[in-house]
């Protein structure tokens, strides 16, 4: 028997989505590291500024979610927040300390922007970089694990079964991916990216709230989250048994890779060009977009 997720009426933590949220939350949240260093070493102690833009693609563990495959937190949070959650409310669901997010850039000094925008190109080339090298065989496993969960038959029944739902309710989704990214891009006017801060109307968030909330109670309906986690949970623990020497290696060598980042700081300042606000952030890996 699949029982339910964390965070849904009734459920029992039995399948958990801490296998997947924490290993998307780690590549996440050293990015978000590497950043808040990068601006200490340019003179911006404790700044809460480093929003690079954020790149709208379908909805990924890095973020909570109340609906879709990975809605495991329930209604309450689609009926407050709609798609809007909080960046980093995932991860204190799990009991992971989380940063929120700083002032919009755009607002402070000319400096501090500078320095906002080169530290943005610094972590996206040093993303970019270790999912080429160090992280390039996780990142594939990460892909072998999604695309298996994809073509898994409980997880396409309980999807039909949301999207039945989803149906009855005036709504043509088939994939729960497509609905956050469809009402995101609605609500910042068809932008593909967004400054973290920026502000949406009234009516056009109570808009996508109404939605969130369908979409969370279709999948509670469909026990998609719980039968997605449980059968992702028995993929990655497959991929992990086979592979445990090459993800060690693959540890090591990020945790190296990120030491030699972090020394190189000062020079790599001195160089960096400044991203512009709304250009691309640090990349994500490939297996973040289902």
């Amino acid at each position: 028997m699949i029982r339910r997720p964390c965070g849904q009426a009734g459920a029992a933590c039995a399948v958990p989505p801490c296998a997947a949220a924490i290993s998307a939350a780690m590549a996440s949240s050293s990015n978000e590291a590497l950043a808040s260093a990068c601006m200490n070493a340019a003179g911006y102690r404790n700044s809460g500024s480093v929003p690079f833009a954020i790149r709208l693609g379908p909805a990924n563990l890095a973020f909570s979610q109340p609906w879709g495959a990975w809605g495991y937190l329930g209604a309450a949070e689609a009926e407050q927040y709609g798609f809007r959650l909080p960046p980093g409310s995932a991860l204190s669901a799990l009991g992971i300390d989380t940063s929120m997010l700083g002032t919009n850039p755009a607002s402070l000094p000319q400096a501090e922007q500078a320095a906002i925008g080169k530290c943005a190109t610094i972590v996206q080339e040093f993303s970019q970089a270790v999912l080429k090298g160090a992280l390039a065989g996780i990142d594939t496993l990460s892909n072998d694990i999604y695309n298996d969960v994809a073509k898994d038959p409980a997880v396409n029944h309980a999807t039909q079964a949301w999207a039945a739902c989803m149906a009855k309710n005036g709504y043509s989704f088939r994939r729960p991916q497509d609905v956050f990214l469809q009402e995101i891009q609605n609500i910042f006017g068809g932008q593909r990216a967004i400054t973290p801060g920026e502000g949406v109307s009234a009516a056009a968030n109570q808009a996508q709230i109404a939605t969130a909330v369908t979409d969370a109670d279709c999948t509670d309906a469909a026990d998609l989250a719980g039968i997605y986690f449980a059968v992702l949970a028995s993929y990655e623990q497959q991929i992990v048994n086979a592979n445990a020497s090459a993800l060690a290696t693959a540890v090591q060598q990020f945790r190296a890779a990120y030491a030699a980042e972090l020394r190189k700081l000062p020079d790599l300042l001195k160089t960096a060009s400044a991203q512009p606000f709304g250009g691309s952030p640090a990349g994500k890996p490939s297996s973040a977009g289902g």
